[in-house]
């Protein structure tokens, strides 16, 4: 994505709290590095876009749960692309930052 080598591991913690926690407890950790200074400004830009978006594991109940009201009789096909449309979120996400 751009990140510097030395600053992998940081931004990589944040895109796991996103993934597998919510993006808010991502932004949060991404603030405390800011005012920690871990990150450079190249670093925060690229995981303030990164970040973004609602791919992640709460999100495909959020999903399965509405789409599945809405076509109950198409919940086993829905339950079987929603891991892959989350990594599509995130791949898109990644390609932005």
């Amino acid at each position: 994505m751009g990140v510097q080598w030395s600053e992998c591991d940081e931004v990589g913690v944040l895109i796991g709290l996103k993934t597998f926690i919510n993006e808010f407890v991502a932004y949060a950790k991404l603030s405390e590095m800011m005012d920690q200074g871990i990150l450079s400004d190249r670093s925060i830009i690229i995981a303030t876009y990164a970040l973004c978006g609602f791919s992640n594991l709460s999100s495909i109940g959020i999903c399965l749960g509405g789409f599945g009201a809405m076509a109950p009789t198409r919940r086993k096909d829905l339950a079987k692309v929603a891991l892959r449309a989350m990594i599509a979120g995130s791949c898109a996400c990644f390609l932005t930052a």
